[in-house]
């Protein structure tokens, strides 16, 4: 009985979600053009004011209020040129998730292993120690005693604790390369946790992405949902697709799968417009202010820049291009005149063709775990 109990409101969240994913897609983009001083919102209104809503945004970081009209009959519109999204079963997706993890246990395999001399220590004391992970390798072992950057850590420092794990209080995924920070003492890893966990860690993310983006800054606000026709990747949640998974049962697909809507916002500022192999990309600083999964690719990819080498959520890649909307969906929820056409997007993937993703984790700043001291690191990126 508790069972069935926890399947119908798995369900339940789902519909509701639908209402959820709506809301959040309609503050889908809002940006700053520096040089004007002016700000551009997507703003959504109907004829019934008794319907509207308002969805307010505060942060630290300083994210305006965004007021969002919403009138019920647009919360299921019905679909005109958007493609049919077609449901698929738990062994569908089930099958594609197990040849897609196959796919990426074969390449944690091929992690570099690092000695005591190639390791870039930024900074080190008693109790953490700072390093320039290079990309192209995993931060932990994984699945597999395959080389990984924590365990050559704990091999060269002097650490108070039993084993590499211990010492890991964050990651960089496999081709990220970039600042992170060890744990060297027990004190330190519940230090750092709390650091992580109640987000007063600052990051910011360095990134060549395809195409000139056109303002100097800006946000982009879409919600995040994992894809169940490319697991375990993500993509930008619609109504469409949370239908999708209203037959599911979290028993056969996982609950991951099942998770609702994450809203999700990542900042955006341009250090510079230049171009590769002639080609024009921007490059960029990245903040992911709500750190989700992947959030920073498929964001820029369904932003119209995605990140030069993505080849997941890039052109032709591993997942589905464009953060998965249809072209409708783009003009909606996340326009942009001036995003990088396919024929573009095309070419840049082709000269970058076996290069790693460029996006380099290229600030960290936060509270000592012991001093309680801010103190930052920074790191030029390899691009």
């Amino acid at each position: 009985l508790l069972s069935k109990v926890i399947k119908e409101t798995m369900r339940f969240q789902l519909a509701v979600s639908f209402i959820l994913a709506s809301a959040f897609a309609a503050q889908a983009f809002t940006a700053t053009n520096s040089k004007w001083g002016t700000r551009e919102t997507a703003r959504f209104s109907t004829t019934n004011s008794d319907h509207a809503v308002e969805i307010k945004q505060a942060t630290q970081q300083g994210i305006r209020t965004a007021d969002i009209d919403i009138d019920i009959a647009d919360i299921f519109p019905m679909p005109e040129t958007r493609d049919e999204v077609v449901p698929l079963t738990a062994d569908e997706i089930n099958s594609r998730l197990n040849q897609q993890l196959a796919k990426l246990q074969a390449k944690d395999q091929t992690s570099k292993q690092l000695s005591k001399e190639d390791l870039q220590i930024v900074y080190q004391d008693e109790d953490i120690v700072v390093v320039d992970k290079p990309s192209g390798v995993l931060t932990v072992a994984g699945k597999g005693p395959n080389p990984n950057i924590a365990q050559t850590v704990f091999d060269s420092v002097k650490a108070d604790l039993p084993t590499a794990d211990h010492m890991v209080v964050h990651r960089l995924g496999f081709e990220t390369s970039g600042m992170l920070v060890f744990a060297k003492s027990k004190a330190a890893v519940r230090g750092m946790n709390a650091e992580f966990r109640e987000r007063k860690v600052r990051r910011l993310y360095e990134a060549l992405v395809v195409g000139h983006i056109e303002k100097d800054e800006g946000m982009i606000s879409l919600p995040i949902m994992r894809d169940y026709e490319f697991p375990p990747y993500v993509r930008i949640s619609t109504d469409e697709h949370q239908r999708a998974l209203l037959n599911l049962d979290p028993d056969d697909v996982g609950k991951k799968i099942l998770e609702l809507p994450k809203a999700s916002i990542t900042k955006y500022q341009v250090v510079a417009r230049e171009y590769f192999n002639g080609h024009p990309v921007t490059r960029v600083t990245l903040t992911s202010i709500s750190g989700r999964y992947h959030q920073l690719n498929v964001h820029m990819a369904a932003f119209g820049h995605p990140i030069v080498g993505d080849n997941i959520y890039g052109y032709n890649g591993e997942a589905v291009s464009n953060g998965g909307l249809t072209d409708d969906e783009l003009r909606e929820l996340a326009p942009n005149p001036n995003r990088a056409d396919e024929n573009l997007q095309a070419a840049i993937a082709l000269a970058a063709k076996g290069m790693a993703p460029c996006v380099h984790a290229k600030y960290l700043g936060f509270r000592h775990p012991i001093s309680r001291n801010f103190v930052e690191f920074s790191t030029d990126s390899p691009f």
